[in-house]
């Protein structure tokens, strides 16, 4: 995706938009500095990922994404994700290994410190897009991140308890180390179990 589409991305995590809300782009445009024009266009993108939905004539919303949609999601993840990390492996150079661990690190001390839930959500996108980005695949990667996104933007963390953010945290770091191991069978299972456990937390009833 674009820069201005990851902003916009950002603003949604961060729980500025409510689902269902219409997003103005005239007031995109002014709090992002730039013209309609590429607010727009970034727009469409993120509509492409199911992040917005965009009606002809009616402009964009905010997706609403019921349960079932979110498990579905998750379902294609976890298939697809697991495999495409497992591909990365070996593909990190040290100081690429360093950078994940630290935002794996800062996830896991923002979660033991206080809870920060957009921050959380920002670094949860930052870790995995990391992690696919090395993928040789690129096509692969590409629909990975594409099912990411919509996971991000429906701040499924909002319905994580302190245990299941804790655990998500600390499969972050073991991810880590399994890359830096180079083990390719071990970053795939982590990955796998990762985001099963994620699914159960997103799609528990209230």
């Amino acid at each position: 995706m674009s820069e201005l589409s990851d902003k916009i991305l950002d603003l949604l995590v961060s729980g500025l938009y409510s689902p269902g809300e219409k997003l103005n782009e005239a007031e995109l445009a002014g709090r992002l500095g730039v013209s309609r024009t590429p607010v727009r266009e970034a727009l469409l993108t993120l509509a492409t990922t199911g992040v917005v939905t965009v009606e002809k004539n009616k402009g964009a919303r905010v997706t609403e994404f019921t349960r079932e949609t979110v498990e579905a999601i998750y379902s294609s993840r976890s298939l697809l994700e697991p495999h495409a990390a497992k591909l990365a492996t070996g593909h990190f150079s040290v100081e690429e290994l360093a950078e994940l661990r630290r935002t794996a690190q800062r996830m896991h001390d923002i979660v033991v410190e206080a809870e920060d839930l957009p921050e959380i959500a920002r670094l949860n996108n930052a870790f995995h897009t990391a992690v696919l980005s090395k993928c040789p695949n690129a096509r692969m990667a590409e629909m990975a991140i594409a099912l990411l996104k919509p996971l991000v933007a429906a701040r499924t963390f909002r319905k994580y308890n302190a245990k299941e953010i804790s655990r998500s945290a600390a499969h972050h770091l073991e991810i880590v180390d399994a890359l830096e191991c180079e083990d390719a069978e071990w970053v795939e299972a982590i990955m796998r179990a990762h985001i099963r456990a994620g699914c159960h937390s997103a799609t528990a009833e209230d």
